[in-house]
């Protein structure tokens, strides 16, 4: 009994417009009924813009999550060391910044700090009731609650500013917030926004798994693969780069030639002189280096410098 059901529900997850696709619109509406009973053994609900949704933990959906949260250990193991991360607090005005600034800062150094209170601080703070539901502030206050489902819940919402004061204190409760480093909650929001238009909510969750999954998978391989690169690039000429590592913009091998002198600092500010850029072009670019581990990255005063 539900063989048929499961293949279009965890081999792959077919919503009814695909299995229409799939059969030519033959014999659709008995199998799509097999398929809503079968799912209807793993639905779990799920509270959206006020709309009552929900997800099916079926097997697929929770082998997914269980391979993402393996790569977060992976990736925490060998980033534990330092979880500080630069903030973007332009979402914010002037005031909001130092009390966020004042808020991050005892996510990383106040070790007696209450994760439910420090969240509660937040949601009071910054007046996130106006966003979010009682509902909502509910399930992400419950520290046993899937830390994947929270992070899926407030990226589903749409406000990007709701998202970023929320994901920090989030991932601090779940012990992650190293995490912080490797992407922006803003990042996943975007990738999410998308007009709800079935209650089965399951196919936008696989599709922030398979996001994220991407971006640690190919951090995972850059800091594995690229282990000798570092010392590669101290000897190759900027053709010899450029032939090397095409996804590198051509400007930056430039700068990296004439800038990789061992125990010299560079900063943002010498990539946007030498480039012509804007200080987003040159973040991004300087960043690439970091994750190359052509450069190593620390917080010296309010800026961050660059260094072989």
């Amino acid at each position: 009994m539900f063989e048929t059901a499961k293949k279009y529900s965890e081999t792959t997850y077919y919503n009814k417009q695909a299995l229409e696709q799939e059969l030519e619109h033959y014999l659709v509406e008995p199998l799509w009924n097999e398929i809503t009973q079968y799912r209807q053994l793993f639905k779990q609900d799920f509270s959206i813009h006020g709309k009552k949704t929900f997800l099916v933990r079926n097997p697929l959906v929770n082998d997914t999550m269980a391979q993402l949260q393996e790569l977060f250990f992976q990736w925490l193991s060998i980033h534990q060391e330092d979880p500080y991360c630069e903030l973007d607090l332009f979402w914010l005005k002037e005031q909001e910044q130092l009390r966020f600034a004042s808020l991050y800062a005892k996510m990383r150094y106040d070790k007696k700090m209450d994760e439910k209170t420090l969240l509660e601080q937040v949601i009071k703070g910054f007046r996130l009731e106006s966003e979010i539901s009682s509902e909502q502030i509910t399930y992400l206050m419950n520290e046993k609650n899937n830390l994947l489902l929270k992070l899926f819940m407030i990226a589903m919402e749409g406000n990007r500013r709701s998202a970023f004061l929320l994901f920090y204190p989030i991932l601090y409760m779940h012990h992650v917030l190293p995490l912080a480093n490797m992407f922006q909650m803003e990042e996943v929001v975007d990738h999410m926004m998308q007009i709800i238009q079935e209650s089965d909510i399951t196919l936008h969750f696989l599709s922030m798994l398979t996001y994220l999954q991407t971006k640690f998978q190919d951090s995972m391989n850059a800091y594995y693969l690229q282990d000798d690169a570092s010392h590669s690039s101290l000897n190759l000429d900027a053709q010899e780069l450029i032939e090397r590592y095409p996804m590198l913009q051509k400007e930056s091998i430039h700068f990296y030639v004439s800038h990789r002198k061992p125990h010299h600092f560079y900063t943002l500010q010498d990539y946007i002189q030498a480039c012509g850029v804007c200080y987003e072009t040159a973040r991004y670019s300087m960043e690439k280096f970091v994750t190359l581990k052509w450069y190593q990255k620390q917080k010296a005063g309010k800026k961050f410098v660059y260094f072989i």
